[in-house]
């Protein structure tokens, strides 16, 4: 899951728009851009869009 799977599943414009949606700060979603979300952070947000998306499988393999 990335940071444009959120934008395009909420229909958001930028990070300002999607943090006010999803309740986490634009530092954060910057962080998450940069870094990648992190993978129990994935995992809520598979569970509130319903598996509409899925977390990452990949990152689970070191």
């Amino acid at each position: 899951m990335k940071i444009n799977d959120l934008l395009n599943y909420h229909d958001c414009k930028s990070r300002k728009e999607l943090s006010q949606k999803i309740g986490y700060s634009t530092v954060t979603l910057w962080k998450w851009e940069k870094f990648g979300i992190p993978l129990t952070t994935q995992a809520v947000l598979q569970v509130k869009t319903n598996g509409k998306l899925k977390a990452d499988q990949q990152t689970l393999v070191a």
